[in-house]
């Protein structure tokens, strides 16, 4: 993991899903997406619950997201 992934990771969290998180970072959807993916698989935990095209923190989004906001104000 490193501190990109915990940028796009905020960015969906705080635009509330993929797609304007890309726009706010200036990258396509795809790469998002597959960054979130790859990210899942390193932690092996889902970070987020998906129910058609909408997106929920799941329980290990809710622990990573409070960790990522601390590590990311500090840089």
């Amino acid at each position: 993991m490193d501190l990109d992934d915990l940028r796009i990771f905020r960015a969906v969290v705080q635009e509330g899903g993929i797609t304007r998180a890309a726009s706010r970072l200036h990258r396509v959807q795809s790469n998002v997406t597959t960054r979130i993916r790859q990210l899942e698989e390193r932690l092996g935990v889902p970070l987020f619950v998906r129910e058609g095209r909408r997106l929920t923190l799941a329980p290990a989004g809710h622990v990573l997201v409070g960790y990522a906001e601390r590590l990311l104000d500090q840089i």
